[in-house]
């Protein structure tokens, strides 16, 4: 007889360690040891000749003994929210089942859209502690071995005191909206087992050892069951442990009474002293210099009943309430010009009516509770869902589930939602902004500090359409930040100074006055060509969303549009755009342009900004995954449809083509190749230009040999940075650090102009640092011939160009690619060229 056991794989995939997995009970080993599976089959198979010890309920777990070895079998993290949906069951509790035998099927494409991940865990659960040896690794096949665990020689125990009487809870109340399923058993086995004592959980004439995950999953605890603990030994002892135990109870072992995981406390922070001017660096959402008296803007809490009497009723009300919130929202869109606004709004409509969010609020209805409790239930979910991800860009969205929260449960309530009454000229402050609450702002707001927030979140982008300087991930030193305390805000160079001293406030007064004299000068001379004095010519052009924007741009003295953005068109969208749609819509923009070339980038997505209709699987690491080309090689039909588009624009010659994200040669060649057959198929004889994107280092290193086949590059500084750096540049702790003026940052653009030069191509900026007046003399002498900016800053910086001799840039850049920090090239910069 063998001594140990032979796991094997239950489908086919990709070996992945427990410890990778991003759930803390499964990588923490607190379930026991095992490994994981990332599926690219459907159908689940017995790993082993077993005895089914459980079923759960929603068919996503299964649990199975041999000998005295328990292995739980679980497909998907937070599966269990599914109630069962795309899972069918072939086996029972009490089943005897051989190694390879059916045990259930689950819809795979649906896992990796709606489960936080489609992983299939394949743990150790008893003996404790039992070790998964010779674990597989790579590409795995149903039936290869996983690992092997050791046949326990008996059946031990750990040592307890003798149970004598027990010492009872009173009864307690399972929070846990999806029940006491594998998370939340784990968490209290592994109390229970800290305590050499017998601790049991009663419910319903059933008792089982808490020290036991299976015996506790098999009580098929559910949301509002009620339980008994049970601690035997000395009462003292019993009283002290059977206190902790129903305060984690009482607390849903680390979940919201929602669903979710719960934070950890965050250290509260140190008190800062306001009595002296306190200096404050963050990431600027909206440029801009602005003073003013601090106004706080904080959340408010909406109270509502938990337990309803009609369930009937609630959902009707529930019904009523998202249509005529979908109703609104639809006459704003209808109403909004701005097409970022417009997209901002088209996102919360869809949450609106998002059969996920809905369905889970009408289920939590059905268990008694009032509407507004289950929404707020159900967004609570979705949040804990998307922070789960990791995910940066879909993190930022939790914002748009709050403020859909906030407005479902003001219109359950009743309750009516006052514009904060923010006094002429100050600046507010806040940890952060729901895209509502900037839209509450008024006219006369002079700035926006936020200890929280992004430059990429919808609150974010509506500061920048309305033009409030802004400055966000400032740090919690502004929650603390006395009401009416003088603020100087420098969003242009992510900074502000609270409580300022007399010599500041004049400083600031007097660059106040010379911004807006240049600000009046420059906008003169706005259609005159930048020519710097020694007679080059930079083209400074718009960098737009939507035809609004271009129109804008283009009014405002642009020489073109070196990047529109056609992601406009996707984002907040459950199905893709038609091609007429988007040939419509990209003609308009070419219409706005007033004759001027047009630079479109095709969509700009992937595993850091999914869509619905983009197929791209869960990432572990999305920001350096399948997006921008990396997308369109997985989706050919997708970029075709955009091609086709693209290319029946009129007139075709003033239109050039740009491709996001390239990494290697060979994708130049592949995507050009496929312009090209778009081209003849429809026609096209005269050649469209095509150029890149330089976003990242490899792009940056090998610009020669992208040159031979590019007719055009951009560089996307922003991307490129936090590449460059290793730095998130949405990062809480680090993005302040993420500064485009490093010099490693400088370097490749210099090796992408050099390489450009070559071939006599044209070196564009799109990115952030375009509209970072420090920046542009070093790009001018690096070789940049072309900026993107904002519409508002077209006229400012072909004023700041005509100012500068390229030969002193040129001479300027060299010197600054010898610093060593991004603070020393801007103390550089101020003092050679005065910006």
């Amino acid at each position: 007889m063998p001594d140990a056991l032979s796991v094997l794989s239950p489908l086919d995939g990709t070996a992945v360690p427990l410890e990778q997995t991003p759930d803390p009970v499964f990588s923490e080993l607190m379930l026991g040891d095992g490994l994981a599976v990332d599926p690219s089959s459907n159908i689940l198979y017995a790993p082993f000749d077993a005895k089914i010890l459980n079923v759960n309920k929603a068919g996503h777990a299964v649990v199975l003994v041999s000998r005295g070895i328990e292995v739980l079998v679980h497909v998907g993290l937070e599966t269990v929210a599914l109630k069962g949906e795309g899972f069918k069951v072939f086996v029972k509790s009490g089943n005897e089942v051989k190694a390879g035998q059916k045990l259930l099927e689950f819809d795979l494409d649906m896992l990796r859209k709606k489960a936080a991940s489609p992983l299939v865990l394949v743990v150790v659960t008893s003996p404790q502690g039992a070790p998964a040896a010779g674990k597989a690794s790579g590409a795995v096949q149903t039936g290869q071995t996983l690992f092997s665990v050791p046949f326990p020689e008996e059946e031990t125990k750990a040592a307890e005191l003798p149970a004598g009487s027990f010492l009872e809870s009173a009864p307690l109340t399972v929070v846990n909206l999806h029940g006491l399923h594998a998370r939340p058993a784990a968490v209290l086995a592994k109390l229970a087992a800290g305590y050499p004592h017998l601790i049991q959980v009663a419910h319903n004439g059933k008792t089982a050892d808490a020290k036991s995950i299976v015996a506790l999953m098999g009580l098929a605890l559910a949301f509002q069951h009620q339980v008994i603990l049970r601690v035997s030994g000395p009462k003292e002892q019993a009283a002290q442990i059977l206190a902790k135990l129903e305060e984690a109870f009482k607390n849903g072992f680390g979940e919201n009474p929602g669903g979710g995981f719960t934070p950890e406390t965050a250290d509260k922070p140190e008190q800062t002293d306001f009595s002296r001017p306190v200096p404050l660096r963050g990431l600027c959402a909206c440029g801009g210099l602005a003073k003013g008296k601090a106004f706080a803007i904080q959340s408010s809490t909406l109270s509502f009943e938990e337990n309803a009497r009609n369930p009937q009723a609630e959902s009707e009300l529930l019904e009523q309430t998202l249509r005529t919130l979908a109703d609104k929202l639809e006459a704003q869109i209808a109403a909004e010009k701005n097409n970022e606004s417009r997209d901002i709004l088209n996102a919360h409509l869809l949450l609106v009516k998002d059969p996920l969010l809905t369905d889970s609020a009408r289920k939590t209805i059905l268990q008694g509770k009032t509407a507004a409790f289950a929404f707020n239930a159900a967004i609570r979910r979705s949040v804990d869902i998307l922070k789960k991800t990791n995910n940066r860009f879909l993190m930022e969205r939790i914002a748009d589930l709050k403020d859909i929260r906030r407005e479902v449960l003001s219109l359950l309530t009743g309750a009516v939602r006052k514009r904060p009454d923010v006094p002429q000229g100050s600046i507010v402050v806040a940890e952060d902004l729901l895209p509502s609450d900037v839209s509450a702002l008024p006219e006369h707001t002079a700035g926006v500090l936020l200890a929280a927030g992004s430059p990429t979140a919808h609150a974010g982008i509506l500061l920048r359409n309305r033009g409030i300087p802004t400055l966000v991930r400032a740090g919690n030193a502004v929650l603390q930040i006395p009401p009416q305390t003088e603020i100087l805000l420098d969003a242009d160079a992510a900074k502000a100074v609270v409580a300022p001293s007399e010599q500041q406030l004049k400083d600031f007064d007097a660059r106040v006055r010379q911004s807006d004299q240049a600000a009046e000068a420059a906008d003169k001379t706005a259609f005159e060509p930048a020519l710097t004095q020694d007679g080059l010519h930079i083209l400074v052009e718009g960098n737009v969303s939507g035809p609004a924007e271009t129109a804008r741009a283009a009014k405002s003295g642009a020489d073109g549009m070196g990047l529109v953005r056609t992601e406009f068109l996707f984002q907040g969208r459950a199905f893709m755009p038609t091609e007429e749609e988007q040939r419509s819509v990209y003609q308009a923009v070419l219409d706005a342009a007033a004759g001027r070339p047009v630079t479109f980038r095709t969509l700009d997505a992937g595993g850091d900004k999914p869509l619905p209709f983009v197929n791209i699987a869960p990432e572990e690491n999305p920001i350096v995954g399948v997006r921008g080309v990396r997308a369109f090689a997985k989706n050919q039909a997708f970029f075709r449809t955009q091609l086709r588009a693209l290319l029946s624009v009129r007139p075709l010659k003033n239109v050039r083509i740009m491709l996001p994200m390239i990494s290697f040669a060979d994708e130049v060649d592949f995507f050009k190749q496929l312009i090209s057959e778009e081209a003849v198929a429809l026609g096209v004889k005269d050649a469209v230009q095509t150029g890149i994107m330089v976003e990242v280092p490899s792009a940056a290193l090998t610009a020669g040999q992208l040159a031979k086949r590019a007719d055009f590059f951009s560089l996307g500084t922003n991307d490129l940075t936090q590449y460059a750096l290793a730095i998130d540049r949405g990062h809480k702790e680090l993005s302040t650090r993420a500064d485009h003026l490093h010099p490693a940052v400088l370097k490749l653009i210099s090796f992408t102009c050099q390489g450009a030069q070559q071939y006599k191509k044209p070196v564009a900026v799109c990115g952030a640092m375009a509209g970072d007046m420090a920046a542009v003399p070093l790009l001018v002498g690096l070789g940049v011939t072309e900026l993107a900016v904002g519409a508002g800053s077209v006229a400012r910086t072909k004023n700041l160009i005509r100012r500068l001799n390229a030969a002193e840039c040129r001479a300027g850049a060299q010197h600054a690619l010898t610093l060593a920090t991004a603070q020393e090239v801007r103390a550089f910069v101020r003092e050679k060229f005065g910006v």
